[in-house]
């Protein structure tokens, strides 16, 4: 009895360290992040603030405030958290009870049938599973028959239990290959969120600059513009004065209209922006979005800056991207996940053991003076086998490790692709972008010399209209592109600053 309780008392402690030293390994994972519901801005808010200035700086700070993108995002971690918690789930300390109780009126067809009129019987317990393939148990339990020989006959006992796998989760290889699994999966959810946010943070910074180029490009045409009324206004007094005939007041009202039929086409791409940074932020929902005062120069020496780093790498940078860590936690998981699967058709082969030490009487009460006072022991050794025999579950595990290598080694190999690639198809990119931005500084400032030119040329009547106006057409042309060409460099270093997030240039701080 005595050896029996003092066992009692170590298995409780086993079990209470087991769970604290268990707890602390992953106390870091348990914390649930802060998530905050932001499903829609507080009226009063959004109404005491009717416009807003738009700059990178508010698109990193919106993107704190959860909007419902990153939501998704953190929903797909918090996925990831749930299956390495299960798995967890699975190796706590428990507390497992039942009872029940019987009766039977059944008629008795001979001295002999000893059937049972009445029973109970409880049983309340700890049950701690762990990573090595091994169960520990301890219960109290009781029983009370009567039936037509004996009148009540009651045990009670204390059982330590033991229950160990030995072939298929022999020493915890299936566990603990499990839990490695899932720990690792929810590590590359860890990289996979930064990732996404960084990723959510780039389109919005592409919308934003595209908002940018297009302002720039709609300062030219208004401008424009206003030389094309300046010299429309010019030409219909030219023609009241006789000098200018009705065909040269066409032409000019001509430009003027195509110029702008321009800005209503900017204006138009300007909405497009808007809408889509008002679906991606709900908060800016109803507001006026106006943009903040930018340095354009700056941003474009900032980026250039970021591209001669990038350049500067000849082998592709994999510190300054996650993918590779994603690549090899692939790799890990493949391998553990294997591991599970290879003893998917092996035999369960269990080995149970117990040791009791129980009261006997003919009451519940008797039965626990009993136990406490000269309680006996006895044991029990079981050994429990299944073993498949028909070949279902070998194709069931080989279809399996095809399924789950093609999906591990695919995901793996269109991260190295994408990594590689992205780096050295980048800096080509870049390279031929800034040799035509270049090309295009270059023309317009022969095509600004040759327009002044023109211009003198057509106020001493030396050429017509139609030159004039393609020269200005010409012109205007060029400026366009090259703002057109400025942002699919910006928008290009954006992209590839969302696969290496960890470039270390200012560009890629806001």
């Amino acid at each position: 009895m005595k050896l029996v309780l003092s066992s009692f008392i170590v298995f409780i402690c086993i079990c209470i360290n087991l769970n604290m030293s268990f707890g602390q390994t992953d106390s870091k994972l348990n914390e649930s992040p802060d998530i905050k519901n932001k499903v829609g801005m507080d009226s009063a808010n959004s109404g005491s603030e009717e416009s807003i200035l738009l700059n990178e700086k508010l698109i990193k700070n919106v993107i704190s405030n959860n909007p419902p993108e990153i939501q998704q995002i953190e929903a797909s971690f918090l996925d990831s958290k749930r299956n390495y918690l299960s798995a967890k789930d699975g190796l706590g300390l428990r507390l497992d009870a039942d009872g029940e109780v019987f009766k039977s009126n059944e008629r008795q067809l001979n001295n002999f049938d000893a059937f049972t009129q009445n029973a109970s019987q409880f049983n309340v317990g700890l049950v701690k599973p762990t990573q090595y393939g091994v169960d520990l148990s301890v219960k109290a339990f009781g029983q009370k028959v009567t039936n037509v020989f004996v009148p009540g006959a009651t045990t009670q006992g204390v059982v330590l239990g033991l229950t160990v796998d030995l072939f298929k989760d022999f020493l915890g290889r299936r566990t603990k290959s499990n839990l490695k699994q899932t720990a690792l999966s929810l590590k590359r959810s860890e990289y996979d969120k930064s990732l996404s946010i960084k990723t959510f943070e780039s389109n919005l910074r592409k919308t934003y600059w595209s908002l940018v180029a297009n302002k720039e490009q709609k300062m030219l045409v208004e401008s424009l513009i206003v030389t094309a009324e300046k010299q429309l206004k010019d030409a219909t007094e030219r023609q009241r004065s006789g000098v200018a005939d009705a065909s040269e007041t066409a032409r000019f009202k001509s430009q003027l209209s195509t110029r702008k039929s321009n800005l209503l086409i900017l204006n138009y791409q300007e909405s497009e922006y808007l809408k889509a940074l008002r679906i991606s932020i709900p908060e800016f929902d109803g507001r006026k979005i106006t943009l903040a005062p930018y340095d354009l120069n700056q941003t474009i020496n900032k980026a250039f800056e970021c591209i001669a780093i990038i350049k500067s790498q000849v082998e592709t940078p994999m510190e300054f991207t996650l993918y590779d860590e994603i690549v090899d936690l692939l790799m890990q998981e493949e391998r553990q996940e294997q591991k599970q699967l290879s003893s998917y058709n092996d035999p369960d082969v269990k080995l149970v053991a117990e040791v009791s030490s129980v009261g006997k009487d003919f009451s519940y009460e008797g039965s626990r003076q009993d136990f406490v006072d000269q309680s006996r022991d006895r044991s029990r050794l079981a050994l429990n086998i299944s073993i498949p025999l028909d070949g279902s579950k070998t194709n069931t595990k080989e279809i399996s490790e095809l399924a789950i290598k093609n999906r591990y080694i695919s995901q793996a190999q269109m991260n190295l692709s994408k990594i590689k690639s992205f780096h050295q198809e980048t800096v080509q990119i870049i390279e031929t972008l800034y040799e035509v931005l270049k090309s295009q500084k270059e023309t317009s400032s022969y095509l600004n010399t040759s327009l002044d030119v023109s211009r003198r040329k057509f106020n001493q009547g030396r050429i017509n209209l139609q030159e004039l106006i393609s020269e200005q057409d010409s012109y205007i042309q060029n400026k366009l592109n090259e703002i057109d060409s400025n942002l699919t460099i910006v928008n290009t270093l954006i992209d590839y600053l969302s696969i290496y997030s960890e470039t270390p240039c200012d560009f890629n701080r806001i």
